[in-house]
């Protein structure tokens, strides 16, 4: 049972920066999954592939108002969206190239989820539409800073260089790393990656001039980054499937774009305050 359970740790990005209903639901189902699946000849990319297919069965349920339905497949979806990742880390044989298509899947699953939002209540509110885009807009822009606060804690914990530099010099026109794998669909992901990456690095708050000590970052940012935790994919989908099995996927798109906004700037204004104190432009916070 102990190496069972280092086995699973070892399946993780780091624990203080993994959403909670991951660490306690989704990363556990999926590292069942991936014991179960380990022996046989299915790749990381084929998991990613079925959690898409799963995702955008769900998005067709929403479009035909079988809400229940689409509830299980997107949880389903979630699953193998932790599973991918987890059969990466355990085999060693993940790729810069994987994680961006794993990035692309999940994009693509979540606007299909938002225009069937937008179809099933365009049938009873000619503002459903407006309302989906708003709840897709905001989602978007709230796993956009989850997605650069987590991997800027990862790094910075585990003494990385900077993430987003790390990221863009591998990916960089110049770079030697996955040259053969720039041209095709596998070079539009790339480009694509490094304007997300290029746009993150402009929208982000401003960056400490230097790395600041590890321990005590990682007192500073631990409760932090859990607060942003809630702004990620997995607590966003778990939402929707509350809502969708309640029968009220409106109440879901009104909740990101109220509570999710208000807990965005929330989370923004406590990074700013961490950043400014771990620089010494503050007193530390009293705790």
């Amino acid at each position: 049972m102990q190496a069972l359970l280092t086995e699973y740790r070892s399946s993780l990005k780091l624990r203080e920066a993994e959403e909670l209903l991951d660490l306690y639901f989704y990363r556990p189902a999926g590292f069942l999954l991936v014991k179960g699946i380990s022996r046989l000849p299915i790749t990381p990319n084929g998991v990613t592939f079925l959690s898409l297919i799963a995702g955008l069965v769900a998005a067709w349920l929403i479009s035909t108002s079988s809400l229940a339905a689409a509830a299980v497949w997107y949880v389903v979806a979630n699953i193998l969206d932790c599973s991918d990742g987890q059969l990466a880390r355990l085999q060693k044989s993940g790729t810069p190239l994987g994680r961006l298509v794993d990035g692309v899947a999940d994009y693509i699953s979540s606007v299909a989820i938002f225009l069937a939002c937008g179809i099933s209540l365009a049938q009873g509110n000619p503002m459903g539409w407006w309302l989906a885009v708003a709840g897709g807009i905001g989602s978007a822009v709230h796993a956009f800073y989850f997605d650069f606060y987590q991997g800027e804690f990862i790094t910075t914990v585990r003494g990385e260089d900077n993430f987003l530099e790390r990221e863009l010099a591998r990916f960089a026109p110049s770079s030697n790393e996955n040259r053969a794998e720039r041209g095709g669909f596998a070079g539009l992901v790339i480009r694509l990656y490094v304007r997300y990456l290029k746009l993150q690095k402009r929208s982000a708050s401003k960056q400490r001039a230097v790395v600041p000590d590890r321990e005590q970052y990682r007192a500073a940012a631990q409760p932090l980054i859990r607060a942003w935790s809630f702004l990620g994919p997995t607590t966003n989908r778990s939402l929707l499937v509350v809502c969708a099995l309640a029968g009220r996927i409106d109440l879901f798109l009104w909740l990101v774009i109220s509570a999710g906004n208000v807990w965005l700037v929330v989370c923004m204004i406590r990074q700013r305050a961490m950043d400014r104190s771990l620089a010494g432009e503050l007193p530390p916070e009293r705790s």
